[in-house]
């Protein structure tokens, strides 16, 4: 289901998230719930849908976005997206997915034109080869094509760092564009195997991600090597948080920032969590 209602002379989109899990990407392994970055994925392209219209055609160049998920969003019920326009000259969108009556992730997603020195213009040349992919319970996957950053690098005491990979040579042409999807999925592995490696979590720990914040280009051409740092700090309270700076790892430049936060919980408080 797919549809527009008109609210106040705007327009408000709405539709059913489309839930494979038979998708290698978002399902890499076994989940009793449906995955945030799937919810994610479905609310920008809804957002983005909408912004083409409101926008008249133009192209995003970045995307400024913070979701909360507020509870699980379970498989055996529908999920129904949202996205409606803030008042006032911008291209900010008011997002949620609920299932039924209940709320399971919610908050904004914003963009601004492209310009000229978009980071999807730009050439490199004499990119260094990539180092090797993260292991794969430090980033939560099991595939390997679905490993997204390289092992985390230490430099000096002040930041750690790490590659954004690029997904294996796929059958059918990949766009010449790495997507806010990718990018967000490559900061949420290093945020996971920060987790690990510089928290001290237990490796049957799963992480419970409860907010995501980012401000990113829409599009980076695959030409681009970069690279994800981590400025060494640990926040106090309850809650894990990371937040990582993207950079042009040929340039230095600063490109944008991902923020994620987390609770961390053993086997035996997932399974109560999950109960309630």
């Amino acid at each position: 289901m797919e549809g527009w209602r008109m609210t106040a002379s705007v327009l408000e989109r709405f539709r059913e998230l489309a839930v494979d899990e038979a998708d290698p990407f978002y399902f890499d392994h076994p989940l009793d719930h449906v995955p945030g970055m799937l919810l994610f994925s479905g609310l920008l392209d809804l957002a983005v849908r909408a912004d083409g219209t409101r926008a008249r055609g133009r192209r995003p160049g970045r995307v400024v976005a913070g979701l909360d998920f507020t509870r699980f969003c379970e498989l055996d019920r529908g999920t129904t997206l949202s996205c409606r326009p803030v008042p006032g000259a911008n291209r900010a969108w008011t997002v949620s997915a609920r299932q039924g009556v209940r709320e399971v992730c919610a908050g904004s997603i914003a963009f601004a034109d492209e310009t000229p020195e978009t980071p999807a213009a730009r050439r490199r040349a004499g990119v260094p080869a990539p180092p090797r992919r993260a292991p794969a319970d430090l980033v939560h996957r099991r595939r390997a094509e679905n490993i997204l950053v390289g092992e985390p690098v230490r430099r000096g005491r002040a930041v750690v760092e790490a590659a954004v990979l690029q997904p294996p040579a796929a059958e059918e042409p990949r766009p010449g564009f790495r997507s806010p999807v990718e990018i967000v999925e490559a900061g949420r592995q290093f945020a996971t195997l920060l987790e690990h490696e510089e928290h001290g979590r237990p490796m049957d720990a799963t992480l419970l991600w409860v907010a995501l914040r980012l401000d990113i280009p829409y599009r980076v051409g695959r030409d681009v090597p970069l690279v994800l740092r981590w400025p060494v700090a640990r926040v106090p309270g309850r809650r894990s948080r990371c937040a990582a700076t993207l950079a042009d790892a040929s340039t230095g430049a600063r490109l944008g920032t991902l923020g994620y936060e987390a609770y961390a919980v053993g086997p035996e408080q997932y399974e109560r969590t999950r109960a309630r």
